[in-house]
């Protein structure tokens, strides 16, 4: 089992953090997902991280939060994604469902 740290911008509250955990709980291979709203973390064990980054990343997206790797975070990541850039769709479905929040926050 591997862990890594993501930084996750537009939690307000409880319900966010619940999102959150859901969306990365719902990757294949993810084991265990710790959300701290306070330092807008998110600590995802799986068996092979490295390998899952971009999907956890487009999970969050989809959710309506941005994700990115946490600063002294490091993974290896096998796959690298060609799709648009996760930064500008979360920066776009954030500021469509209010920073990410279900609650308007």
């Amino acid at each position: 089992m591997s862990s890594i740290e993501l930084a996750v911008k537009g939690m307000t509250c409880g319900s966010c953090t619940n999102a959150v955990r859901k969306a990365l709980s719902r990757v294949p291979g993810v084991g265990h997902v710790d959300v701290d709203l306070a330092q807008g973390r998110a600590t995802v064990t799986s068996l092979d991280a490295g390998n899952h980054l971009q999907d956890m990343l487009d999970a969050l997206t989809e959710a309506g939060y941005e994700g990115k790797l946490a600063s002294g975070s490091s993974v290896s990541i096998s796959e690298e994604s060609s799709g648009p850039s996760t930064a500008h769709c979360a920066s776009t479905k954030a500021t469509q469902r209010q920073g990410g929040c279900c609650c308007g926050h």
